[in-house]
């Protein structure tokens, strides 16, 4: 089944980088993001909700998967995004909020649901090049309870790379898990990780950049 589509395009002396991703049947999204210069330019995401509830199969969702990357295309080629600001790598990612304002804005939108929500206690070695040692808890949003056997998925995303997935756990009985994985290690561009995760029909998803590697004296 596709899931995704990377494809670059020239227009007017510029060339933007069109990177499609299906999020998966427990988060129906199709997510485009257009990138210039290996920043973000913008993003589009539409829902696929209504293929699963009519039972659409896998057919009829990478269509839609085509279709979406396919007219992004044609609008960069009609001059839809000439003149848009470039977002920074990052933009969404990383918040001059605190951890504690986010997830009080997020209870406070979902006060009357027991959706479930992830954070990462714990990280070391997100660096290009390094192994990624990541420690996170998948908790009910609600009263805070840690969820026992919630999977989760690290996966990685650039502006050179097709999406993949790196690694995949389950939560223990206190709604813990510790995930380690190589990152890989790019000689343009810049990478991000996905964490995703998911309990029955409730999903959750964090993100967190990966930092470049220092240079070493006289390289």
């Amino acid at each position: 089944m596709v899931t995704g589509f990377n494809t670059d395009v020239r227009h007017d002396g510029r060339v933007y980088h069109v990177q499609t991703e299906d999020k998966g049947l427990g988060n129906p999204i199709i997510e485009t993001l257009i990138y210039m210069g290996g920043e973000i330019l913008t993003a589009r995401r539409t829902s696929y909700a209504d293929l699963i509830q009519r039972g659409g199969e896998g057919k009829e969702i990478a269509e839609r998967i085509e279709s979406q990357h396919n007219r992004t295309i044609l609008d960069i080629k009609n001059g839809k995004f000439d003149g848009k600001r470039v977002r920074p790598f990052g933009e969404g990612i990383i918040s001059s909020r605190s951890f504690d304002e986010v997830v009080l804005e997020w209870l406070k939108s979902n006060s009357n649901t027991d959706r479930i929500a992830l954070r990462m206690t714990g990280s070391a070695g997100i660096i290009e090049g390094e192994t990624a040692r990541m420690e996170f808890q998948v908790y009910r949003a609600r009263d805070g309870e840690g969820l026992a056997g919630a999977r989760v998925k690290v996966r990685w995303i650039s502006t050179v790379d097709k999406p993949r997935t790196l690694v995949e756990g389950e939560t223990d009985g206190v709604g813990k898990v510790v995930l380690e994985c190589p990152l890989p290690l790019l000689v343009d561009g810049n990478g991000a990780l996905i964490i995703q995760t998911s309990a029955g029909r409730d999903t959750a998803e964090i993100k967190q950049l990966v930092r470049k590697p220092a240079r070493r004296a006289g390289g």
